[in-house]
C-alpha cells in the first residue's frame, strides 16, 4: 500500500513486523540512521515531504531512513525512547545506533541536509542536534483500539 503527500510517496507496510524487521536492519548495518516519526494527518510533515525525500534520494546509499507512524501503538517503545513530543520528529543516530541529536517541526530544509550530511560523513557530530520548529502534537495522535474485531469503528 502507498499513499502520496505533497510529491513524496510514503510505503505503508502491510505488518508492523515487517517495519520492524527493517527497522532493525537498519540499525545494525553500521550505517548512520534517520528515524522519522510521522502521521498521515499532520500537516507540518506533508509540507517539509518534498525536501525529506530530496534529501533521502540523495544519502540513500549512505545513510538508512525509517519511518515509524505515531498512531501504530507498536512503536509506543520507540516514541518514549526518542521523547517524541511533537511530529515531525527526526532522530539522527550515528552507525552504532546512538543518538546523536533530533530535530523537532518545521525548519529549514538546510538543517535536515546539514545533518544528514554530517552522518554520512561521519562527522563526530551534527550541527543542528536539539532544534525545534513549528510541529503538531504528537498527543493529538489518532490511535485506533480496536476491542472487537468485526468493529470497524
Amino acid at each position: 500500500m502507498r499513499f502520496s503527500s505533497v510529491g513524496r510517496t510514503y510505503e505503508a507496510f502491510s505488518t508492523a513486523q515487517t517495519v520492524e524487521k527493517q527497522t532493525n536492519r537498519a540499525l545494525s548495518n553500521g550505517k548512520p540512521t534517520v528515524v522519522e516519526f510521522y502521521a498521515d494527518w499532520c500537516e507540518v510533515c506533508r509540507e517539509l515531504a518534498p525536501d525529506v525525500y530530496k534529501v533521502e534520494q540523495q544519502y540513500k546509499d549512505r545513510v538508512n531512513f525509517v519511518m515509524l507512524n505515531v498512531d501504530n501503538t507498536k512503536w509506543e517503545q520507540e516514541l518514549d525512547e526518542f521523547g517524541v513530543e511533537g511530529i515531525p520528529h527526526f532522530a539522527f543516530l550515528d552507525g552504532n545506533g546512538n543518538e546523536e541529536g533530533n530535530v523537532v517541526g518545521k525548519l529549514p530544509k538546510k538543517y535536515f541536509l546539514e545533518n544528514v550530511d554530517a552522518l554520512a560523513s561521519g562527522k563526530p557530530s551534527i550541527p543542528h542536534a536539539r532544534v525545534v520548529g513549528q510541529y503538531s502534537n504528537a498527543e493529538a495522535r489518532k490511535v485506533h483500539q480496536v476491542t472487537d474485531p468485526r468493529s470497524h469503528g
